[in-house]
């Protein structure tokens, strides 16, 4: 197998705060990606509306690429509806899989808002089942990538909220439990997936790190001031991921 997928990710626009950084990134991608991937946050504080720039901004520069998306903490539960209507054609993924066939390369995309070590005080006072949901959280995504592990080439991970606090360093250290989840580390340690993207961690200085011989990619767009792209070749089951 000698296809090859080109990867476009982007966390955290947070529209209308960082629309301008995310138009700014979207005209400098010149080749155009086989898929982009919307990794959550990409409104502020569930505004609604302003998903739709983001969505015609990004219709308009790479017209009929496919995208990819999952809902971050910013877009609140109980509205997901509301987005899948303002974006049409965007396949919207929460806590499920859904598999595509690019350039010959069968993918399995398994998205989540993802987990936190820790609820948020917010989260705590409003929404005391996300405790037990962040820990099960993560014996469900294994299910769901071994159940489909023999039907795809690939396996990718897309969560919110970061999967390790190996990769946080520029962030506070006393926020790192409302970051990340230490409990998706034991996911990446199945060896199921061949890469992980994720956002929320906007001042994370490392765009990448190799967990347990899995590339986990940082793509949020305030820390890297770009859209990240991936380009992935298939070679005899592998993929060769290159900056």
């Amino acid at each position: 197998m000698n296809s090859a997928v080109k990867i476009a990710a982007v966390a955290d626009i947070h529209s209308p705060r960082y629309l301008q950084l995310y138009l700014q990134a979207l005209r400098r991608i010149h080749d155009k990606p086989d898929v982009l991937i919307w990794v959550g946050d990409i409104v502020d504080k569930n505004n609604v509306e302003a998903i739709t720039p983001v969505y015609e901004a990004t219709r308009k520069h790479l017209e009929e690429c496919p995208i990819i998306a999952v809902f971050g903490n910013e877009e609140y539960r109980g509205f997901e509806e509301k987005y899948i209507e303002k974006t049409p054609g965007v396949l919207w993924i929460n806590d499920e899989i859904r598999i595509l066939t690019i350039n010959e390369i069968r993918i399995g995309f398994i998205g989540t808002r993802g987990a936190l070590d820790k609820p948020t005080p917010w989260q705590q006072k409003n929404m005391p089942w996300l405790l037990n949901y962040y820990k099960e959280l993560p014996q469900r995504i294994i299910d769901l990538a071994r159940n489909a592990r023999n039907d795809v080439d690939k396996l990718v991970l897309i969560s919110h909220y970061g999967v390790t606090r190996r990769n946080l360093r520029g962030e506070n250290p006393r926020v790192w439990p409302y970051l990340a989840s230490t409990g998706m580390e034991k996911i990446i340690k199945t060896e199921l997936f061949d890469l992980v993207i994720h956002g929320h961690a906007h001042k994370a200085s490392i765009e990448r790190i190799d967990l347990y011989g899995t590339p986990v990619y940082n793509v949020s767009l305030p820390g890297r001031k770009k859209i990240t792209l991936i380009n992935v070749s298939a070679r005899k089951g592998l993929l060769q991921w290159i900056r």
